[in-house]
């Protein structure tokens, strides 16, 4: 823990002198330290040394403790208080050139109750306050934005285990201008000022990371905060960082052991429960989390860190989703007809379906880390992170209506009683002879994450070098298995809204179910990256440059994946019971009744013993996208003064190459005539490749000015860019073998995402863990990626081929964020009690006029673009207990649902309430509850841009955690 004193102390003055060497200018000058743990005495004698601060301390106080390691390049407030952080020491007073450090004890020596009675009544300073837990984390990450010359933000948990929620990704939905996406009820993927997951990258460590997804997206809950040790956000651009992140970039950061100043050991266990699923039938929503961690210093020189978590996730969700209408402006041709004889056409939907989900994932992780530092000149470090994650979803699924609500060419004209037309669509009718399939489906999915890293750093007295290694693999393999069932009730009356409604004559429990054919779709994903880098670094002793930062990477991906595979199981009998199966209803939803059964047994029943026999690992990879990126940067950074204020920045270029390549399959399909009459379909599958090289320069400046004690001025202008996702540049595609000569495809003649971005900033810091800050920003954003059609000569024939492609014009998106965070006492100085009460909160507001390029005539905003984000948490933190409740709103933002970059939704405004507590037993013994999504707040969308074209619905329920964590 840290502490902070207001209180004066005169003997101080005259404490011994540990070390007076050159001043250094200004507190926020960057320094390279490599500093080990050891005796206090010796630790800040060599800080002294490294830093060019006169450090001030008495004997007494530094007698019997040990201070941290420091190492890396920081700034020398920041590496001062990395320094002490724990040890019971803090900074009494620090001018930029002579620091002053006490020991906390010493305050209850030095006088008695009588004078600190009078001394707290005359002073307007802040008593000694401890500041632990949640404020301890906001106070950390204040600080780290603080010293950044750039717009950032900050995740800080210095002890392993401490961050107040089950993922990672649930703390970074907290940050300004960062929103998450849903999926199964924890937060996932990010945007960044409101631009999508697309054009967002992750790091863990500062490395660029393989992602099981099909694209470059980041599933961000696949890391247990558990591992973190903390997260940073980069808004605006250095030289420095890799390129890839035209929305920002967020790194994660593991445990560093020989600066660790935690417990040696930690281990946390409890149970987690989901209420969505409370009225499942055979369900129970219960799970559990545990994990332990072992930090161990060897010795001054050598020190590790090895974690374990697991958990086990239980939540029954509902869903209910509209598939779409027949006019969708991608397909050729229009389908529409009229819904009675002789009237006007007007679109109907597809189908729709109900579904009720009954999820069981386990996700396990080990984490290690070990750093070697034998000398102040070298050190070693090495860390690994791997993490398992399994699904298993029982799935009750009803589908309405696929025959006939369609009304392909008008095929159902004259079948639609009562109907209810909203804005030129058919929304709702009564319908004779729709059909009603009962679908009793399994879904799996199996996904890994390894990555692992070296890094080797040499410092002299005036160079700093770093060499590091890396290798991240990520693997998923996924099926889903449905059995099949319907029936036809003579009416189905139905609507379709936020609130659907659907109605039948017979419920399927009564009803004898006809089989139907099943499905095994599988499908698997694999990638891998290496990557090398070595930085160099110089320092100045001059007025003007303090360092320059020049290096190199290089990087070999590949993604490979296998899609398309799907294997058509006929039944072996005619028919099952509905009375057979489970008959239920949904909580949320007023429609029929949901059938379940044993997945196993019915498969069994309706298609004979091994039905469903393709898996995974029978399927060869049918694309590959690989990529051979190199990068080199130089920067240099200043610091200085200007109308006597303290200003420092960089400036800087990186150049980019990229060289992509894709190869994959041409399917092609043919109708024969087998025997007369009956007409089959031949594929037949040619390879096709295709590729595309490029060389981008990007260059930055930032500027950091503190205008008035405490308050600083950041300005930031960069040429910034996103390679396109990998998934998107794939050779793949479907065509006709006659004209008109059609198709679909991949592109992987893409070019990537560029943006030139200006940044401001104004942060004030008016208390140690105070903050108000405003940033605004501009990105001028072109190749835009999206899907539309395009043409392309294959066999010498012009085909016109629905595929992903760059907007031929530019676009910009623009914002202002807003941050404001304080303990109460702020207000009231004098109660002193109000310290223990704070508020956190951050509003962002986007505006951008970059559109998709569907539906034709209306498309929709680009991808991401939330107008409004909002946080309110209110806290109270003291030394046994702390309690958070926070609420999170987002507007209208635009998404891709699931896997298919063509599924482009709206998703409806949200607000979330979450609390959570804890309460420290001893200093051994602490516990923690958290309650999830308290307003049961639905995830609903709706698609083409028309609020009335009812998309995916899912009601998730309410998450409640009770764990135990010992320290010892």
């Amino acid at each position: 823990m840290t502490q902070f004193t207001g209180a004066s102390r005169a003997a101080l003055i005259a404490a011994l002198t540990v070390s007076a060497v050159y001043a250094a200018p200004a507190l926020a000058q960057s320094k390279s330290f490599a500093i080990p743990a050891q005796p206090a005495a010796k630790g800040v004698q060599a800080f002294a040394q490294q830093s060019g601060l006169q450090v001030l301390a008495s004997a007494d106080d530094l007698n019997g403790l040990r201070t941290n390691a420091v190492e890396g390049t920081l700034p020398v407030d920041q590496a001062l208080n990395q320094l002490i952080g724990g040890t019971g020491l803090s900074v009494k007073s620090n001018d930029g050139r002579a620091a002053v450090l006490v020991r906390a004890s010493a305050a209850s020596i030095e006088r008695s109750a009588d004078t600190a009675q009078a001394e707290a009544e005359n002073s307007n300073e802040p008593e000694e306050v401890t500041v632990v837990g949640i404020r301890k984390s906001m106070r950390d990450a204040i600080d780290q934005k603080r010293a950044n010359s750039g717009v950032a933000e900050f995740i800080s948990a210095k002890e392993i285990g401490v961050l107040p929620d089950v993922t990672i990704a649930e703390s970074l939905a907290r940050l300004p201008g960062v929103n998450t996406s849903r999926d199964r009820g924890n937060d996932s993927q990010a945007s960044i000022r409101g631009i999508g997951p697309r054009m967002v990258l992750g790091t863990v460590n500062g490395r660029e990371v393989a992602t099981s997804e099909p694209d470059r997206n980041v599933r961000w809950e696949i890391y247990p905060s558990e591992v973190v040790a903390g997260a940073a956000v980069y808004k605006s651009s250095e030289a420095r960082l890799l390129s890839g992140g035209i929305s920002g970039t967020v790194d994660l950061q593991t445990i560093r052991p020989l600066a660790y100043s935690g417990p040696e050991f930690v281990a946390r266990a409890g149970g987690v429960y989901y209420d969505g699923g409370a009225d499942f039938p055979g369900y129970d929503g219960l799970g559990w989390r545990a994990s332990g961690s072992w930090v161990k210093k060897v010795n001054d020189q050598f020190a590790f860190v090895l974690g374990l978590t697991g958990q086990n996730q239980k939540n029954g969700y509902e869903s209910f989703r509209g598939w779409g209408f027949n006019d969708d402006s991608i397909r050729s041709g229009n389908s529409t007809g009229p819904i009675v004889a002789g009237g006007p056409k007007v679109p109907t939907p597809w189908g729709a379906g109900s579904e009720a989900k009954f999820l069981d994932a386990d996700r396990y992780s080990a984490s290690f880390g070990a750093q070697y530092r034998p000398n102040a000149q070298f050190e070693l470090t090495y860390d690994l992170l791997y993490s398992k994650y399994k699904i298993q979803e029982d799935q009750n699924q009803t589908w309405y209506g696929e025959n006939n609500w369609g009304n392909w060419a008008g095929a159902s004209t004259g079948n639609f009683s009562n109907p209810v037309v909203v804005n030129g669509d058919l929304v709702g009718a009564t319908t004779a002879w729709s059909r009603l399939m009962p679908v009793v489906a399994r879904y799996a999915e199996d996904k890994s994450l390894l990555v692992t890293g070296l890094n080797g750093k040499w410092t002299t007295d005036a160079w700093t070098i770093n060499a590091d290694l890396s290798y991240s693999n990520a693997e998923r393999e996924n099926t889903w298995r449905a059995i099949k069932l319907e029936y036809y009730p003579s009416s189905m009356t139905w609507f379709l809204s936020e609130d659907p409604f659907i109605s039948v004559s017979q419920q399927p429990e009564s009803a004898s179910l006809s089989t139907v054919a099943g499905t095994n779709d599988v499908g698997k994903v694999k990638d891998e990256l290496t990557s090398g880098q070595i930085d160099f670094r110089r320092e100045f002793s001059g007025d003007f440059w303090t360092a320059v930062m020049f290096g190199a990477r290089y990087a070999d991906r590949t993604k490979s994946e296998a899609t398309g595979y799907s294997q058509t199981i006929a039944p072996t009998t005619a028919s099952v019971n509905g009375a057979s199966l489970t008959a239920y209803k949904l909580k949320n939803f007023n429609v029929p009744s949901m059938l379940k059964g044993d997945f196993d047994a019915l498969r069994t029943t309706v298609y004979g013993a091994g039905a469903f026999s393709l898996s995974p690992d029978q399927i060869a990879y049918n694309s590959e996208v690989s990529e051979k990126v190199w990068e080199a940067y130089v920067q240099g950074n200043f610091e200085s003064t200007f109308i006597d204020a303290p200003v420092s920045g960089n400036i800087g270029l990186r150049v980019v190459d990229v060289d992509s390549r894709s190869a994959g399959d041409s399917r092609t399909s043919v109708w024969v005539e087998q025997t007369p009459g009956n007409w089959v379909e031949q594929v037949m599958l040619t390879p096709t490749a295709g590729g595309v090289s490029y060389t981008k320069w990007l260059p930055s400046a930032s500027v950091k000015m503190e205008i008035v004690e405490n308050g600083f001025l950041k300005l930031g202008l960069a040429r910034v860019m996103s390679r396109a996702p990998m998934n998107e540049l794939k050779a793949n595609r479907s065509i006709s073998t006659s004209a008109p000569y059609t198709g679909s495809s991949g592109n992987p003649y893409l070019k990537p995402f560029e943006a030139d971005q200006l940044d401001v900033s104004y942060e004030y810091y008016f208390r140690p863990d105070s903050l108000f800050a405003v940033a605004g920003y501009y990105k001028n954003v072109k190749n835009y990626v999206g899907y539309n059609q395009r043409s392309e000569t294959i066999n010498g024939n012009v085909y016109t081929l629905t595929s992903p492609v760059n907007s031929s014009t530019g676009g910009f998106i623009s914002g202002v964020e807003f941050t404001y965070q304080t303990p109460f006492g702020t207000f009231l100085p004098n109660v002193s009690w109000l310290d223990k009460f704070g508020i956190y909160s951050n509003l962002a507001l986007v505006n951008s006029d970059i559109q998709e390029f569907v539906p034709a005539g209306n498309p929709l905003p680009m991808n991401g673009v939330a107008d409004t984000t909002a946080i309110l948490d209110l806290w109270y933190s003291d030394a046994k207990f702390e309690a958070r409740l926070g609420a999170k709103y987002h507007s209208e933002y635009t998404a891709i649902l699931g896997w298919d970059s063509t599924n482009l939704v709206r998703v409806l405004p949200e607000t979330t309430l979450d609390f959570s507590a804890g309460y420290n037993v001893n200093s051994r013994v602490s516990l923690r509850f958290q309650a999830g999504n308290l307003l049961d707040t639905p995830m609903k969308v709706y698609t083409d841009h028309k609020r009335n074209r009812v998309g995916d619905m899912s009601y998730y329920g309410r998450r409640f955690l009770f764990d135990v964590t010992y320290k010892f």
